[in-house]
């Protein structure tokens, strides 16, 4: 038999596997929400797909694993078995390290990432006119125009025709250019502050998540010292 404090850590770690359960849930959800919010782009640029995929499915698996660590943890918590909280320390103090390994790369490459983003916006608007959709995509979900501003479409290459997404007009069609009421501010710093919000959300959910985890394997170790040491007892009885 465990001692009332021991049964309180039991009833503890039980109500923190709980709240992982409900953190693992989140963790899926923001990554099914970090891919659906880009599928648009992922869609009209193929390329793209492949570095959301990179942000996202970590989250979706490291989401999933953590719900079925912590369904483990609560089952070992009820049983009050040695083995089953020591295997769930074990297991959760990997997704901590993982997740915060993760999270300070994700933090260390932002400035690295930023520059890839513009370097791919950058080609994208360079071959606007043999491809339009992506550009004219984030040019109407961000309400902007351009790399820098409206003028980038004055060079040359454009002839001065500045496309509809660029225009706050609701009726205009895809082959029609903007005359009146044009965004002005460019696309390349609202871009690059998307990307860099979710990967700045995404590295801080998962270094948030990870100080939880880390209470609770401190927590699961306490328990199984204080089964092991019960069972002694129990067994010089």
């Amino acid at each position: 038999m465990m001692d009332c404090g021991d049964s309180c850590i039991k009833y503890i770690l039980f109500a923190f596997n709980f709240i992982f359960v409900l953190c693992g849930l989140g963790v899926v959800i923001a990554g099914v929400i970090i891919r659906s919010d880009f599928n648009d782009y992922a869609d009209l640029k193929p390329e793209l797909a492949s570095q959301i995929s990179m942000l996202s499915t970590p989250l979706i698996v490291i989401g999933a694993v953590i719900f079925i660590i912590a369904f483990f943890g609560c089952c070992g918590a009820l049983r009050e078995s040695h083995f089953m909280m020591n295997t769930y320390a074990v297991f959760l103090l990997t997704v901590l390290i993982i997740q915060v390994a993760i999270g300070v790369y994700t933090f260390y490459e932002l400035e690295n990432n930023n520059k890839i983003v513009e370097k791919f916006y950058r080609h994208e608007f360079k071959n606007y006119w043999n491809d339009t959709k992506f550009i004219d995509a984030v040019q109407k979900s961000l309400q902007c125009c351009g790399v820098e501003s409206k003028n980038d479409y004055s060079q040359s290459n454009w002839n001065g025709t500045i496309p509809a997404s660029c225009c706050s007009h609701d009726k205009m069609h895809e082959n029609e250019f903007c005359t009146s009421n044009i965004y002005q501010g460019g696309c390349l710093e609202p871009f690059i502050d998307v990307i860099k919000g979710l990967i700045q959300w995404a590295g801080g959910l998962a270094i948030g998540v990870a100080v939880v985890e880390f209470v609770g394997v401190v927590f699961a170790l306490c328990l199984a010292n204080s089964i092991k040491n019960a069972e002694r007892r129990a067994y010089r009885v």
